[in-house]
């Protein structure tokens, strides 16, 4: 039995973690991920922070609370290996993680006994270990996959800041409702782009919008160049990224978006995906007992959306190191970013008169997401120049 394809997005580029391989087993068993249990007909998860990424806090029993990305693109859970070092828990198998097509790594498997995740309970679930809070920048400490939900109704409500747990299912061919393609145990539905069908994964661990498999840049109509130098960093090895802006309308489940930025992924995952980017301005309910899913834009004036409508720059960055800032690697046609004079290659120093070292990833992810003024020092060509955000 093997482990399939899991995606994770850090920060501002995509990752993707494939657990595969055969499982060697202490016991002789089939995973059972139906270990997600709460009282009543439905469970609220309280989401933790102002983020692109649906991420809901875990109590391991330890005193902490722990940050962890409910993710549509992961049909397996992914906790960090420190963790699950510091707490013993049992390893019960191995496997390889790394990109699709890549180097796998060698991981474990490790059983955990109880966890609460809200008012909710996790019992001897099953997660791959790997030091994704090294990787992700400190922003993460694992990864909740659909596999722990598979007996449930999964909403994710961006504006309300929570993710509804219930017994209900979706019924085919109420508004909204459409079926998808469970194969690989991923969420796949067909976006239309430009007229081109793409095949393409639902994705909440991802933070962008519109991924595209890279041979499709030279079919596509777009209203300028693709800019280079965006790299996606992926679990085993890394993957170009390439932006353009779409001359056309992309469209999905009644929705339709006229001229987006794109970005296309080369070597391509064989697969488009969408991200939270564009599913964070939804409800979007999934229920895999009957590969239903549902979309639905709320009332943006409604008095029930709590969370502050995050702010999207446009800018798009290449990792912070250990030998320097965070560089811009592009900025998008005709976003905040480029009108306020963001470009290519400039180095972030500081913000709001603070280094940019002080800040770490999730702390800049959430300041220039949310409606903060910004004033932002970027070195370009030896000197400092100072970028206004309103």
């Amino acid at each position: 039995m093997k482990y399939k394809t899991t995606m994770i997005s850090v920060f501002v580029a995509l990752a993707a973690l494939n657990a595969g391989g055969e499982r060697a087993y202490a016991l002789d068993v089939e995973t059972d991920y139906r270990v997600f249990n709460f009282e009543g007909e439905s469970v609220v998860l309280p989401l933790k922070e102002q983020s692109l990424h649906p991420k809901v806090a875990i109590d391991f029993g330890d005193g902490a609370q722990y940050s962890f990305i409910v993710d549509t693109g992961a049909p397996v859970n992914v906790i960090d290996s420190s963790i699950a070092e510091r707490m013993g828990y049992e390893v019960i198998g191995e496997t390889g993680i790394g990109a699709p097509g890549g180097p796998q790594i060698p991981a474990n498997i490790v059983r955990v006994p109880k966890a609460r995740v809200g008012k909710a309970t996790i019992s001897q679930a099953e997660f791959v270990t790997m030091d994704i809070k090294a990787f992700s920048g400190g922003m993460t400490h694992g990864v909740l996959g659909m596999g722990l939900f598979e007996d449930f109704l999964l909403t994710f409500d961006y504006g309300q800041a929570q993710i509804r747990v219930s017994r209900d299912s979706l019924s085919a061919g109420n508004e909204g409702v459409l079926p998808y393609n469970a194969s690989n145990r991923q969420i796949e539905i067909m976006l239309e782009v430009a007229g081109t069908p793409v095949a393409t994964h639902i994705d909440t661990g991802s933070m962008g919008e519109f991924t595209l498999p890279g041979e499709l840049r030279d079919t596509l109509p777009l209203r300028d160049a693709p800019q280079t130098g965006m790299k996606a960093r992926l679990v085993g090895g890394e993957r170009d990224i390439q932006f353009a802006q779409l001359d056309g309308i992309v469209s999905f489940a009644g929705f339709s978006y006229e001229n987006p930025n794109i970005g296309f992924m080369t070597p391509s995952p064989g697969r488009g995906n969408i991200g939270s980017g564009i599913l964070g301005d939804m409800l979007v309910s999934i229920d895999q007992q009957n590969s239903l899913i549902s979309f639905v834009r709320p009332d943006p004036g409604s008095a029930k959306q709590k969370r502050e409508k995050r702010r999207r720059l446009g800018v798009r960055f290449r990792g912070m190191s250990a030998d320097g800032p965070l560089t811009v690697a592009n900025v998008m046609p005709g976003s905040l970013a480029a009108s306020a004079g963001f470009q290519a290659g400039d180095r972030l120093v500081s913000l709001n008169g603070k280094p940019s070292a002080e800040f770490d990833m999730a702390e800049l992810g959430k300041l220039f997401g949310s409606s903060m003024p910004l004033n932002i020092g970027v070195e370009r060509n030896g000197a400092v120049q100072m970028i206004e955000i309103p």
